[in-house]
This record gives structure tokens, sequence and C-alpha cells, in this order.
């Protein structure tokens, strides 16, 4: 079984681009720590439609137990990372859908596959299941002020040859 913890930016933006469902090709099991979930809510709003994901079994909240664990994330990264980090360890998770540079470093650091935005979205164009992932990131940059340099679009349409 495939796992993987999401960060808030990848939630909203798969979500902003009506894509989210697409990640069950790749994830069996995608799991939404509760500070995530709050800040997608306060950030975008889709309460509605995370509740619906959570409801057909896309998504599946849950909560760090570690608090200990989750403090001393939180001395270098935001909330969100943080307990998605301290989530994929708990839940042995195989992924970390995330952007943050630093978390990404500890997610591969922890054992964990770091995969973000873009290079999903690539995958998806590749698997004809999203749109051209260059015009997809120009949308998100004008629609949701998601930064990403034009270097790191390039090396993950490369990269969408390699599987997940």
């Amino acid at each position: 079984m495939r796992t993987a913890v999401i960060d808030s930016t990848p939630l909203m933006c798969f979500v902003h681009l009506d894509v989210v469902r697409e990640l069950s090709h790749f994830f069996d099991v995608i799991y939404v720590p509760r500070s995530v979930h709050t800040e997608v809510n306060r950030k975008a709003r889709f309460r509605h439609t995370l509740r619906k994901l959570y409801e057909a079994g896309l998504l599946h909240r849950c909560t760090a137990a570690d608090r200990t664990n989750l403090e001393l994330r939180r001395l270098e990264l935001g909330d969100g990372e943080a307990e998605a980090l301290v989530q994929a360890q708990e839940r042995h998770a195989d992924f970390f859908i995330g952007d943050d540079k630093r978390a990404r470093e500890i997610a591969e650091a922890q054992g964990l596959k770091p995969v973000g935005t873009v290079r999903i979205l690539a995958r998806l164009e590749l698997e004809g299941r999203a749109g051209k992932t260059r015009l997809l990131v120009k949308k998100l940059r004008a629609q949701f002020d998601f930064r990403v340099s034009d270097e790191i679009v390039s090396q993950a349409i490369a990269m969408a040859t390699e599987p997940l």
C-alpha cells in the first residue's frame, strides 16, 4: 500500500485545480494532518470540498500523537510541514507531498520519498489526467500566489517519465 502525508500548499493547489481526486492513481492513502486541514480551510475556504473528499475516502484526517517530536519539528518548520513529517513517521508513510525545501530534505532523511506539487502535475499531464503543467502552474501563480521557479518547473517536467 502506498501511503502519503500531504502539506497545505499542495493540497490547496490540487483542490483549486480540481485534480485532487487524481492523486488516488498514485497513492492508496493520503493523510491530512490537523494543522494542514486548519490552514487549508483558513486560507482557501475549501471546507465543503475537503469534507466530500474525506467522506469519499480519498483523504484521511490524522493527528500527531508525539507532541514532543512535533514541537521539535516546529522549531525549524511551519506547523503544516512539522505535523506532516511527524505524521509520516507515526503512520509509516512512504511519501511526503510538500514543496518546502527544508521539509523535503528532512523527509528524505527520514526515509520518505518527497514529491512536490509540480512533479505530480507533470506526471498527471503525462498520463492524460491533467492539462499542460506550465499552464497549470501559470494559473496557480496568477490565482493562488504559487511561487516556483521556471527551473523547478522544467526539472519536474523532465522527471515526469519517472514513476512516483
